[in-house]
């Protein structure tokens, strides 16, 4: 391979390397990965982060991840497909995934990384995103699947609850009620990351608080211990 003249430096060299043997194909714009391995806590502006990417990654994550689980499965109906693709792309899968490449260590993260929570999976979606802009959709597609659906294990999947939120929806709208989230900003410790606090509502009762790093991460721990509050009482959790 011919490398263009910032591949001079070595550890560009490294990284081209490492993106090849993780997704296989060399990178055009390295400069977009290296954002998306850019977690906010390393830069002074979070536009320098890879918080945009990630934006723009969890999107075709959506849309590539969604139409495989069509395809895969002819006779699901929207909830079960929509389980299905959450449950692929859901943080607690990405972050299982992202701990069996080498991309993690190339992270640029300041502070204690305990502190931050799914860096793994943020940074999938920040490379789906990087992707994307890099080759286009269509071989971005298909680095995608090939990647990310040789690490599924359908069966397991499919027995697998990770969307807790859209399973308490569901199963309020089911008995005539409405879920509302309420979701706050805890105060926030110097030089650790925001957390946030939500509970899940239904008739003005609170069925369930959790935190997390993100309101996505603190409304799917409500809705969890929603979740097994409805279960523990006998409903039918199915």
């Amino acid at each position: 391979m011919n490398f263009r003249k910032a591949d001079k430096d070595p550890k560009d060299r490294e990284l081209r390397q490492a993106l090849y043997d993780c997704f296989g194909f060399y990178p055009k714009d390295l400069e977009l990965y290296k954002k998306a391995l850019t977690h906010r806590s390393a830069v002074s502006r979070d536009v320098d982060s890879n918080e945009r990417l990630e934006f723009l990654g969890d999107a075709i994550l959506g849309a590539v991840v969604g139409e495989a689980v069509y395809l895969r499965y002819p006779s699901g109906d929207e909830g079960y497909l929509t389980q299905m693709r959450s449950r692929i792309v859901s943080r607690d899968s990405l972050n299982r995934i992202a701990e069996h490449t080498e991309l993690r260590q190339w992270m640029d993260v300041k502070g204690n990384e305990s502190h931050f929570r799914n860096i793994g999976g943020n940074m999938l979606e920040a490379f789906a995103g990087a992707i994307f802009l890099d080759i286009g959709f269509k071989k971005c597609k298909k680095v995608l699947l090939d990647y990310l659906l040789s690490q599924v294990d359908w069966q397991e999947l499919e027995c697998t609850e990770t969307d807790y939120k859209s399973r308490i929806v569901e199963r309020f709208q089911k008995k005539g009620k409405q879920i509302s989230f309420r979701v706050h900003t805890l105060p926030q410790e110097t030089w650790k990351p925001a957390t946030f606090q939500a509970e899940v509502m239904a008739d003005g009762t609170v069925l369930g608080t959790g935190r997390g790093y993100s309101k996505k991460d603190a409304e799917q721990e409500a809705s969890r211990k929603a979740w097994m509050r409805e279960f523990n009482r006998g409903t039918d959790p199915q």
